[in-house]
């Protein structure tokens, strides 16, 4: 698979060899990258200003089979985030199909969700799960987007067990809340790329005092697994201008559910426990 760095420097290597149609075509390709992944090669031609054929005779010049094996890196390239937020608003609205995004992000979604079982193995869940068990408390860190799985998880694990805490919930004081962190204990950390300042901080703490770390992730390369004893992985690929955060959900419930499954009949009797406080606080709205 050719990468978007490759593509660039084939394009700037051919550039000035190239007819006048087509150095156009090949400028537009090098100022425009998150255009080329997002909208059609029709509505390309038509902002720069040559014919959609150029395109496909472009792509044969670099050395690609057809169009679609040029626009490939570009695509990639907007996946792992490396393109400005943004940027991609800025594709997004230009697109001529506009009346299909919504059926394109919800699709991609579902694909995110399905990946969540692919991607990470039966040891890989079992390691985590194991790593959260052991431990006498449990520190869960996200911020910005990625608050919400963190959130969640917080939610549902502390319905059968109280010893799991959001960090940085705390007014902010995020640095207060690390002063208390100690061996025994466990760190859940939950980001994707452009990854939040905030979380190199948690792990560097957490490695310093010898305290193990999830780390829940969009990529192997994510800075994060690089202090992490055990990694989740979760996509995050969506047509839309910003990062799809529902994998990430999806595989914090589900590592929740798993764990009160281990839990076994304690778990359960500590589910039903806080479900009858919650109703009896009126938690909840009548029906």
């Amino acid at each position: 698979m050719t990468s978007f760095a490759t593509a660039q420097d084939k394009i700037l290597e051919e550039l000035p060899s190239l007819s006048t149609e087509l150095r156009k075509a090949a400028r537009f390709l090098l100022d425009h990258p998150d255009e080329v992944a997002l909208v059609s090669m029709r509505v390309l031609a038509s902002r720069s200003e040559v014919t959609p054929t150029t395109f496909v005779r472009l792509a044969r010049r670099l050395g690609f089979g057809d169009w679609a094996q040029l626009r490939e890196p570009f695509e990639n390239r907007l996946r792992s985030g490396s393109s400005p937020y943004a940027a991609k608003a800025d594709a997004l609205v230009l697109r001529s199909a506009r009346e299909t995004i919504f059926a394109e992000s919800v699709n991609a979604t579902a694909a995110n969700i399905t990946a969540v079982t692919t991607t990470n193995s039966t040891n890989d869940v079992e390691a985590a799960c194991v790593l959260l068990e052991k431990a006498k408390g449990v520190r869960v860190v996200g911020f910005r987007s990625c608050r919400a799985p963190a959130h969640c998880l917080v939610y549902l694990c502390r319905m059968f067990r109280n010893d799991v805490t959001l960090l940085g919930s705390d007014g902010g004081a995020l640095e207060a809340e690390l002063a208390s962190l100690d061996r025994g204990e466990a760190v859940v950390a939950i980001g994707f790329q452009p990854y939040s300042r905030e979380l190199g901080l948690v792990t560097d703490v957490a490695r310093r005092r010898g305290v193990p770390v999830l780390a829940i992730v969009d990529s192997m390369a994510a800075p994060l697994t690089r202090d992490a004893d055990v990694i989740l992985r979760f996509s995050v690929d969506s047509p839309s201008f910003f990062p799809s955060v529902a994998a990430a959900v999806a595989t914090v419930e589900a590592l929740a559910a798993t764990m009160l499954t281990r839990s076994g009949t304690k778990g359960a009797a500590k589910v039903r426990q806080t479900e009858a406080v919650l109703t009896a606080l009126g938690a909840y709205m009548p029906d």
